[in-house]
């Protein structure tokens, strides 16, 4: 797997940000699909690197993150306010309600997992290297769903 740069959510390329509003809609559409509810709308911002909705369905509380920067998204257990662990889950019915409404990839537990020694990190910019030295991910999930500043 080879990583695009503005993975770290650094330096995004001019014109790539992900736009609140269309994935916020796209969550909506996905969560009636599935007969399930958006709970909650967080954006991007310094820290995180990702915009968050929170669905509940049935008795789980699922958060939906969509990278700043690129067309990635993951789903999350919540967190508690504060709270700056992103543990992923997959949701399969979520995954393929959101699939049929945009051409984001949605990515699975396994991808996330995978460590930062298996993937090309070359595409990256020097800035972004910095980081990665810096706050030291370990797997791609920590990578691409980060906190840092």
């Amino acid at each position: 797997m080879k990583l695009p740069p503005g993975t770290t959510g650094f330096n995004p390329r001019s014109g790539h940000q992900a736009d609140l509003g269309a994935f916020t809609a796209v969550c909506h559409h996905a969560a009636r699909a599935i007969d399930a509810t958006v709970t909650s709308v967080t954006p991007a911002g310094v820290t995180p690197n990702f915009h968050t909705v929170d669905i509940a369905h049935a008795q789980h509380h699922i958060a939906v993150l969509q990278h700043i920067a690129l067309p990635l998204i993951a789903f999350a257990s919540t967190r508690a306010s504060g709270d700056v662990t992103v543990t992923f889950v997959d949701h399969r019915d979520l995954a393929d309600a959101i699939t049929n409404l945009t051409d984001a990839q949605v990515l699975t537990v396994e991808q996330l997992r995978t460590p930062l020694s298996q993937v090309d990190l070359s595409a990256l910019d020097p800035s972004e290297h910095v980081q990665i030295n810096c706050w030291k991910p370990i797997t791609v999930g920590e990578l691409l769903f980060n906190f840092w500043d």
